[in-house]
């Protein structure tokens, strides 16, 4: 029997890696694309490098010519795009990087899909389905006592990132609309787990605290993030390979809702008793100016998408920040391997806005 073939863009990244993983136990065959920039690292592809079902190849889904041969030679059923620029601070820094990376290589990605989808025949044709990973920033900030997103929520995107993200989904949803080309859109919450590059708050506070330094929040670190665990969100994207009705689009939230700094208080206080320190963690918490467009609070509305797609999250917040630690611990080499290139600059980047 054929296996059912994904390209999977963006895989040797955090969310990506997972989902290759969690495809490959399914019975999938995964082709995994991924220019390897500052937080695409093939450590995380260790397993699936090992797998016969596995391929990988390092290249820049802007890149059209490639792209094509990748499609000829794969022929994939299932295009799981993953690829982005994705971290807030960074687009605030240089928006054009994720105009680029976000909304013109997604173009570009989507018009090879199109050509090919094209020219596929019959049941092939009716299964096909480019999956557009996006993110709840798109519909901008709540406050304390708003009702959380729904599916018919206008968008207001805040950052140069959001906006980058909600260009890249309008652009797909209008090639179904256009032509009948099989898009399928899912907003996700913040995740979390191992793997994530240490720029991302959790993993984050966990370097610097195990370095010794100070653990820099926002403004007053009241704002409100909504959590995942990444292998929840792996088996989600499952499920929307599986289930995923073209044209739709679908929330995916778990309902765990916390403020920043009430998140960073309760890993600290996990750390204090899985790697104690001269004084507790907490103790090195430190305020830094807001910065500028920041969202207050995210949260969706996923009972509609969870109830069609047959998804329930497995892992509680506390447990997951559990495992994620005791990963982040365990990982010196990984870590190690992020310790070069651009991440020391970005370092830098708190410790000055620690020192004023």
């Amino acid at each position: 029997m054929r296996k059912e073939k994904l390209l999977v863009t963006g895989g040797a990244g955090f969310i990506g890696s997972h989902f290759v993983d969690a495809a490959l136990k399914a019975g999938y065959a995964v082709f995994t694309v991924d220019k390897l920039d500052y937080c695409g690292n093939l450590l995380n592809l260790e397993n699936a490098l090992a797998n016969r079902s596995h391929r990988f190849l390092k290249a820049d889904i802007g890149d059209t010519d490639q792209m094509r041969e990748v499609f000829k030679s794969f022929r994939p059923d299932v295009v799981v795009h993953l690829a982005a620029q994705t971290h807030v601070d960074r687009s605030i820094d240089d928006p054009s990087v994720f105009i680029q990376n976000n909304v013109v290589a997604t173009q570009k990605l989507l018009e090879v899909s199109r050509h090919y989808w094209e020219r596929l025949k019959s049941v092939r044709k009716e299964r096909f389905r480019f999956i557009y990973v996006s993110t709840d920033e798109v519909y901008g900030s709540l406050k304390a006592d708003e009702k959380s997103f729904t599916l018919n929520c206008p968008y207001r995107p805040a950052s140069p990132y959001a906006a980058s993200k909600a260009a890249g989904e309008m652009i797909a949803l209008s090639y179904w609309r256009t032509f009948g080309f099989p898009t399928v859109v899912e907003h996700a919450c913040n995740n979390y787990g191992p793997r994530q590059f240490p720029e991302k708050l959790i993993p984050l506070m966990i370097e610097r605290a195990r370095s010794g330094k100070s653990l820099p929040i926002y403004g007053n670190g009241e704002n409100i993030r909504e959590w995942m665990y990444v292998t929840d969100h792996a088996r989600a994207l499952l499920a929307i390979v599986q289930k995923g009705r073209a044209g739709a689009t679908y929330n995916v939230g778990t309902g765990d809702e916390v403020s920043n700094i009430k998140l960073v208080r309760a890993l600290c206080t996990l750390m204090d008793s899985a790697c104690p320190g001269l004084f507790p963690f907490d103790q090195a918490i430190s305020f830094v100016a807001d910065r500028p467009g920041h969202d207050f609070r995210y949260s969706m509305d996923s009972r509609q998408s969870a109830k069609e797609l047959g998804f329930k999250p497995a892992v509680r917040l506390i447990d997951g920040l559990h495992k994620t630690l005791a990963w982040y611990l365990e990982n010196d080499k990984w870590l190690d391997s992020v310790r070069s290139g651009q991440y020391p600059e970005w370092m830098k980047r708190y410790e000055e806005k620690d020192a004023h």
